[in-house]
């Protein structure tokens, strides 16, 4: 496990979290840059097969739900959960999402518990970062 690869992935996904939490967009830049390393790392330390089904398979589901239905996730969102898909692979990235939700929901029952009435939208890139720095965490762990 090459720890510059770990660290510039936890870098970019805190510069993306900022980025979402000022701006409300994830830069498609810093996406690409993490799709980039993420696929170096796999190639170098993990399977390639499981990061490109960690890029396409939850990254899908959530692209057809949003199509589909009124479904209330950003386009950056999405694309960010495919470059920590390649990063994680399918399964973990499967765990992200969720936990990345579960954060985001308790976030915003805290929120509304403190402003009721304002309705509001809340960035969901920190969510998903702290939940896939976690998990990234845990496989690096698993794989010592």
């Amino acid at each position: 496990m090459n720890i510059w690869l770990a660290s510039a992935f936890i870098l970019l996904l805190l510069i993306c979290s900022i980025s979402d939490i000022k701006k409300r967009i994830i830069p498609n830049q810093l996406v690409i840059l993490l799709l980039a390393l993420g696929l170096l790392q796999s190639w170098l330390y993990f399977y390639l097969a499981d990061a490109l089904l960690g890029l396409l398979f939850p990254s899908l589901l959530l692209f057809l739900a949003k199509s589909k239905w009124d479904f209330y996730i950003g386009a950056g969102d999405i694309k960010l959960l495919s470059a920590i898909g390649i990063w994680v692979g399918w399964h973990a990235n499967i765990y992200v999402l969720l936990a990345g939700g579960v954060l985001a929901l308790i976030y915003a029952g805290i929120v509304s518990c403190l402003r009721p009435g304002q309705a509001s939208s809340i960035p969901f890139a920190p969510f998903l970062s702290a939940a896939a720095i976690a998990i990234y965490a845990g496989l690096v762990i698993q794989h010592l």
